[in-house]
């Protein structure tokens, strides 16, 4: 599943080529991908291809978490999540007449530069957009449950969110909101980092052991989205291009093998249902009282 690094990294792309085009045409290609559940019930009434930002000027990006929203000058705000294996794609002229499979949206936008296509793509179709009326409701229906964003929560904020909490270290720092943005690879190579072990119950960290975890995990997280992310399985950015991160990890994804540090075969075990790799002797399970 992409995760903050490349939801950030996809963003940062789309702000540079989207901010200020107008949506000419929509064309959608699944109408059961939008507005599942109901993100926000009793809103204006206005046609599918209104409520797709259709004759919208798109001002911002927004991003929370894993989640993000494209938002029109009137308001008018597209909400959208990559779940297991989505990706947004701006293709190159020459590629325009080309539809992937499994593309489920097509926007055709109209830039001071010229015209471009954004399309939304998802194989698995776990991820999903969510048309809604404004910001303010996206704030208080689709991430009214989310935590701090992980780039921006304080590690004051973690240890109090931590705190009292019995489960593995791990289980809590997935859980979006405790703390939003963190996935699978990038809690496992934050802990590695940090010496912590994944079953750790949450409530045992030490003070000085969340300053360390939230320093280690601010600095990867911005290592991540500078290399584009990590390409796991089928993560690409907008242009197609595949995350350099998955070169530096440490632990994730290397089951059996020799930790970097100190030469163990590296351990692995599911942990929040995830499966989980880290190194016994670098991340010691340590006994304590839970505070």
């Amino acid at each position: 599943m992409p995760e903050l690094p490349e939801v950030e990294h996809l963003c940062r792309h789309l702000r540079s080529h989207i901010i200020g085009a107008e949506v000419r045409k929509v064309w959608l290609y699944r109408p059961d991908f939008i507005d599942r559940g109901g993100a926000e019930r009793g809103g204006p009434r206005m046609s599918r291809e209104r409520r797709l930002l259709k004759g919208g000027v798109i001002s911002k990006v927004h991003r929370h978490g894993k989640q993000f929203a494209i938002e029109a000058e009137d308001g008018r705000v597209l909400s959208m999540h990559l779940g297991m294996s989505g990706r947004v794609q701006i293709p190159d002229h020459d590629d325009s007449i080309k539809l992937e499979p499994h593309t489920h949206c097509v926007w055709s936008l109209q830039r001071a530069s010229g015209s471009c296509e954004m399309r939304f793509i998802d194989p698995r179709r776990f991820g999903g957009i969510w048309p809604i009326s404004s910001r303010q409701k996206l704030l208080s229906t689709r991430w009214s449950h989310l935590g701090p964003d992980a780039l921006q929560i304080s590690s004051a904020d973690l240890g109090k969110r931590l705190k009292g909490r019995s489960r593995p270290l791990k289980s809590a720092l997935l859980d979006q909101g405790i703390v939003a943005g963190l996935g699978n690879i990038y809690v496992d190579e934050s802990l590695f980092q940090a010496g912590l072990n994944p079953k750790q119950p949450a409530s045992t960290l030490k003070a000085c052991e969340i300053d360390r975890l939230h320093e280690v995990f601010v600095g990867i997280l911005g290592k991540a989205i500078t290399l584009g992310g990590s390409t796991v399985r089928t993560w690409i950015d907008s242009t197609g291009q595949e995350g350099l991160f998955t070169k530096t990890h440490q632990v994730y994804g290397r089951d059996g093998e020799m930790c970097m540090e100190c030469g163990k075969p590296l351990t692995s075990d599911l942990v929040a249902q995830r499966q989980t790799v880290w190194c016994t002797r670098c991340q010691p399970y340590r006994r304590r009282k839970r505070r």
